[in-house]
């Protein structure tokens, strides 16, 4: 055998493995771009379930926590309001514009919603509003038992600690409301 035929059998022996090579290298690279694109595809969809899974969770919880906020609104209002009227009540009892049946007709309602505040207070308020409510409520009871003297500057204090301790509670604002008046 000469060396020209030892050439000729080496190069088609590398053309052979050379051509299924390539071919080998070819398919591998498509299937290298193929899987991966697949697998990416996959994942991309699995991600996308997973966040509108989790968009539906933060949708409950935040509907969930608006929904809170709003009926610890109404019951804050709830409360001011009752306390609003007996302290109309008491104020016109003490300038002498409330006559006493009608002022006891306005305790005796007082009485009643306080009661129905306290509870819904207790539901929803953090020990500091409570606390706060307790002390206006007590004076205010004082005073329409008539063992206490009525005292406004006193009465307005401690409905400012009441609202002050409520903003605090809802996130209006942590600075505390100041009465700034004259009288």
């Amino acid at each position: 055998m000469a060396w020209e035929d030892a050439f000729k059998i080496i190069a088609a022996m590398i053309t052979s493995i050379g051509a299924g090579g390539a071919l080998v290298l070819a398919l591998s690279t498509w299937l290298g771009k193929l899987w991966p694109q697949r697998i990416l595809e996959n994942e991309k969809h699995q991600l996308a379930s997973e966040l509108e899974k989790t968009k539906r969770e933060l949708d409950i919880v935040k509907e969930t926590t608006l929904r809170f906020q709003n009926d610890k609104l109404n019951t804050y209002r709830a409360a001011i309001e009752v306390i609003a009227r007996i302290l109309a009540a008491l104020d016109a009892h003490e300038s002498g514009r409330l006559p006493p049946t009608e002022a006891g007709a306005r305790f005796d309602e007082f009485n009643e919603q306080r009661i129905r505040v306290y509870g819904y207070l207790a539901m929803i308020a953090p020990q500091d509003v409570m606390d706060a409510q307790d002390k206006l409520i007590d004076n205010l009871l004082l005073v329409a038992n008539g063992n206490a003297k009525y005292e406004w500057e006193k009465v307005r204090e401690n409905a400012l600690a009441l609202l002050n301790a409520v903003r605090i509670d809802v996130g209006i604002d942590k600075s505390p409301i100041s009465y700034n008046g004259a009288l």
